[in-house]
C-alpha cells in the first residue's frame, strides 16, 4: 500500500514527464508561468472589452461570453509567451503556443 508521501512523489514524477520538466523546481516554475498567464489573460480580456465599449451591446450573458472567451484564448497565448520569456522559458512554452495555433489553423 502506497503512503501519502509516496503517492505525492509519484504524481510529481508523472507531472514532470507530462510537462517535460527537468526538476521539481522547473515544474514549479512551469506552473507559476501558467498561473500568472491565466490570471493576466482574464484581467486583459476585461480591459479589452471595456476599451472597445461593447458592454452596452450585451443583451445577455451568453453574448458576453461568446465575445470574451476568444479574447481570453488569444490574449492567453501572447501573455504566456511574454511571461515565459521573462522567466527564461520561452523555448519551452513556444511549443504549447505553436500547438494551439496549429489547431486554430486546421479549424479555419
Amino acid at each position: 500500500m502506497m503512503t501519502d508521501f509516496n503517492y505525492l512523489i509519484d504524481i510529481t514524477e508523472r507531472l514532470k514527464l507530462l510537462f517535460r520538466a527537468r526538476s521539481t523546481y522547473h515544474l514549479f516554475i512551469i506552473f507559476l508561468i501558467f498561473s500568472i498567464s491565466g490570471g493576466a489573460s482574464l484581467w486583459v480580456s476585461d480591459h479589452i472589452l471595456n476599451f472597445l465599449g461593447l458592454e452596452s451591446f450585451f443583451s445577455s450573458a451568453f453574448i458576453y461570453w461568446i465575445l470574451k472567451i476568444p479574447i481570453i484564448i488569444l490574449s492567453y497565448q501572447f501573455i504566456l509567451l511574454a511571461v515565459s520569456a521573462v522567466f527564461g522559458e520561452f523555448k519551452h512554452f513556444s511549443r504549447y503556443s505553436l500547438k494551439l495555433f496549429s489547431i486554430f489553423k486546421k479549424m479555419f
